[in-house]
């Protein structure tokens, strides 16, 4: 039977506190401008790790600083597995109105309402800390015995993690025998989507059109493209008739059409509307161009069925579908350039349905990256083992681990799962004005993360 981890912890929360209000306070923004030789984010990043590294000295954990990249606190015997906790220091840029200083991590509110402001409460500075404080928890109470426990805070999550890549690869950090990062939301995610970005393009024929210019982000449905067209007096009554939305404006010899969508995340391609596709079918309705139609239809296709890229991976459930988000699209001079956000599950052959890709729509189509799928059996024991744990210490037993299409910190690291740290509907505002994290919250995250570091300690190597 585990220890009482909910009681151990009541003596951690006011220094978990302090510790996490002296972290919200780094601003730990990537910052080109002061990026030097053991600061390769720049200052405010290495002020971020140099705090959790004071830390982790003042505690009593081996520190070391990874170069810049990261920091690395651990302590335990070598014998037994190797515990990975992977979090990050790193935030987004401040943007928007905030009610208080992003930076000042002010607390308001009383008993269960009582929050702290700021950026990186939850995403992921909270988290951080109260997983450093289940550590130090388990370590002043003589509990990591027969394992060995590290906690690696990133210096570049918001960015692409190219922390943990520096940490596994130049390095050469060995990998945990089981490990999670508290970087998502309870229970814990056991699947996700592999994502390839490419670029799409190529010379095309789309006469009369002169020029397209859609979207903002690879990574969201278009929702608004501008196309650029010769005067043509049946225009507007053609588009009225065809059932698209549009704006019709003319200058001179010219016609300037706005087309819309609705917008949705690229992992869900399936909830928007690509505006882009109701310029191609409309247009090319109208113009008798088949490739317009043909793309059209491509693009309006969210998993890939139109073309011969389509696969349903069991083991995804839910989010066992392919999915195809195009979301931006520049047309000119007769070049047209098409960002494609692809999704896939285990089954998937990734090489193949680009190919497929770039047969229908006669483009050519380029990686810029990819991130393979992450995939346990839930019956694998770093699934049943966190699940155990999260039951025990929240009594939501009903709540079962999850499928995404997005990707998470997970990927990053072998043997690792997304687990935790946000409950469901305390998601706190992440990357938005006012992030906040419930303190209550974080004091019942410290006693969660206790147990699932203890009780994966106790598994086999």
């Amino acid at each position: 039977m585990n220890p009482n981890f909910k009681k151990l912890a009541k003596n951690y929360e006011e220094l978990g506190l302090k510790a996490l209000r002296g972290l919200i306070g780094k601003e730990s923004v990537y910052d080109a401008k002061t990026v030097a030789e053991g600061a390769p984010y720049g200052k405010g990043v290495k002020s971020a790790l140099d705090f959790v590294a004071k830390l982790g000295k003042d505690y009593g954990f081996a520190v070391d600083t990874c170069e810049g990249y990261a920091t690395e606190l651990s302590f335990g015997e070598d014998d037994g597995p190797l515990i990975g906790v992977y979090a990050h220091a790193d935030v987004v840029p401040v943007s928007g109105k905030w009610d208080h200083k992003p930076f000042a991590a002010d607390i308001v509110g009383e008993g269960k309402d009582a929050m702290i402001i700021g950026r990186g409460a939850t995403d992921d500075k909270g988290p951080l800390i109260a997983s450093l404080m289940a550590m130090k928890l388990l370590k002043d109470n003589g509990l990591i015995k027969g394992f060995r426990v590290r906690l690696v805070a990133g210096g570049d999550e918001e960015r692409g993690s190219s922390c943990l890549a520096h940490y596994f690869h130049k390095l050469n950090k060995p990998d945990s025998d089981y490990g999670f990062t508290p970087d998502a939301e309870f229970p814990l995610i056991y699947a996700e989507k592999g994502i390839h970005h490419a670029l799409a393009s190529g010379k095309v024929d789309l006469k009369p059109i002169i020029a397209m210019d859609g979207g903002v982000v690879a990574n969201a449905v278009c929702d608004r493209i501008v196309v650029t067209l010769p005067a043509d007096k049946k225009l507007k009554d053609q588009l009225t008739a065809s059932g698209v939305p549009f704006d019709l404006a003319e200058a001179g010899n010219i016609m300037i059409v706005t087309f819309t969508g609705k917008s949705a995340h690229g992992s869900t391609p399936q909830l928007g509307i690509n505006a882009a596709a109701n310029a191609f079918r409309a247009l090319g309705e109208i113009y008798k161009n088949e490739t317009m139609k043909k793309l059209a239809t491509i693009i309006a296709d969210p998993n890939g069925k139109s073309f011969g890229g389509y696969c349903y991976s069991e083991g995804f459930k839910e989010a066992g579908d392919t999915s195809f988000n195009y979301g931006i699209i520049k047309y000119n001079e007769g070049n047209l350039r098409i960002t494609v956000d692809y999704r896939y599950g285990e089954k998937a052959n990734p090489d193949e349905a680009l190919a497929a890709l770039s047969k229908a729509t006669g483009l050519e189509v380029k990686v810029n990256s990819a991130l393979k799928p992450l995939y346990f059996d839930p019956k694998h024991p770093l699934i049943t083992t966190l699940m155990k744990s999260y039951k025990h210490m929240t009594l939501r037993l009903f709540d079962k681990p999850m499928a995404i299409g997005g990707g998470t910190y997970a990927k990053e690291a072998k043997n690792c799962v997304a687990y935790g740290a946000s409950f469901k509907g305390h998601e706190g505002n992440i990357h938005s004005p006012n992030e906040y994290l419930y303190i209550e919250d974080f004091n019942k995250l410290i006693p969660i993360l206790a147990d699932a570091i203890y009780s994966l300690g106790q598994l086999k190597k």
